[in-house]
């Protein structure tokens, strides 16, 4: 019997504020790639943009996830 898997509202407010973290900090690191002339540093950044673009689509993954289980009638 699989179990009710509900996000109680403040768990939801902080999931909401992470993906807003992880959407700013994606920005602001390609921002900086590309006005990054150190070969070295700009792969750095490049590699931090995909790391906090990749945990916002996991967070926005699970939310969306969470929201379509949550209306599924059992």
């Amino acid at each position: 019997m699989p179990q009710n898997q509900t996000l109680s509202t403040k768990d939801a407010l902080y999931i909401e504020d992470m993906l807003a973290w992880n959407l700013l900090a994606a920005k602001k690191t390609h921002h900086a790639a590309s006005a990054c002339q150190l070969p070295a540093l700009k792969a750095q950044l490049e590699a931090c943009c995909q790391m906090h673009s990749q945990h916002y689509r996991q967070l926005s993954q699970f939310l969306s996830g969470t929201a379509q289980s949550s209306t599924t009638v059992q």
